[in-house]
């Protein structure tokens, strides 16, 4: 992955989890977006928290997953 889809993700993120649409901040698509991803983080059996929510957006936890399975 390059350097900048890496900081398009980021910043993708960053946006979903603020809210921040083109027409201002919505807080309603941030409140789903959270629930959305602290789901999937739960289901992990991970704390639920924003550092996990964007490993788990970024893939980092998936491949923590897979590795910790291989040994």
């Amino acid at each position: 992955m390059s350097e900048g889809t890496f900081n398009d993700k980021e910043e993708q993120f960053n946006n979903l989890w603020d809210g921040v649409t083109p027409k201002g901040v919505n807080r309603v698509k941030s409140l789903k977006f959270r629930q959305y991803i602290l789901e999937h983080v739960r289901q992990m059996q991970r704390p639920m928290n924003r550092e996990n929510a964007f490993k788990y957006w970024m893939g980092i936890l998936k491949a923590e997953a897979r590795e910790s399975e291989n040994f």
